[in-house]
């Protein structure tokens, strides 16, 4: 028993170091999502196949290092690390509009429809934009690109009711609300006109 414990421990690596320590926290985890109903128990099933695929990556890590040498190992690894996570970062970046010191009840996202100027998006690491708007309204090219998913930041008693994209007066529009407004569907088209018309009739500096 002692000797497969040191041959397992035996010549550290930085995924197996990371990997068990992933184990340790996810196999309790999804053991326990497993007793969950509904959605839960999927979360728990998907969450072991993780364990799952992180325990074969380890075995494959031990055998490798009984094979290769440690430093050359771990350089390999740490070079894989590091691109797995920019490419992660890369795929999941966002447009991210702050409101945390915005004086509003809503905000709405319009695509450019080639009639206005776009709202200047700023660098915000690692590969995100931070939008720069006016008012109550952002605009960009494309709603449904993948890349331009959009987070917002809003004060702590923001409840954001995010509605999915369509189209009013030629223009593609997300809607966002602080849910505490209980506003009706004609109170929200009422609302998306008069910004459309502002934003319409003004040079979008």
């Amino acid at each position: 028993m002692k000797n497969t414990i040191g041959k397992i421990f035996k010549n550290p690596t930085i995924f197996s170091i990371l990997g068990i320590i992933l184990i340790l926290i996810g196999l309790p985890i999804g053991i326990n999502g497993l007793t969950l109903n509904g959605g839960g128990s999927l979360g728990g099933a998907i969450i072991l196949y993780g364990v799952l695929i992180v325990g074969l990556i380890v075995i494959l890590d031990r055998i490798l290092a009984n094979r290769v040498n440690t430093k050359k190992l771990n350089g390999i690894e740490i070079s894989l690390l590091i691109v797995g996570i920019t490419t992660f970062s890369f795929t999941k970046r966002e447009i991210i509009i702050d409101l945390s010191d915005k004086k509003t009840n809503y905000f709405i996202v319009l695509e450019n429809n080639g009639t206005l100027k776009n709202s200047e998006l700023n660098y915000s690491f690692p590969f995100n934009k931070k939008m720069e708007f006016k008012d109550k309204v952002g605009i960009i090219n494309s709603i449904a690109d993948n890349y331009q998913r959009i987070e917002l930041e809003s004060p702590n008693n923001w409840k954001s009711q995010r509605m999915q994209p369509w189209k009013m007066n030629n223009y593609k529009i997300r809607f966002y609300s602080n849910g505490d407004l209980r506003l009706t569907d004609n109170e929200i088209d009422s609302i998306i006109k008069k910004e459309i018309k502002t934003v319409a009739n003004t040079v979008y500096n």
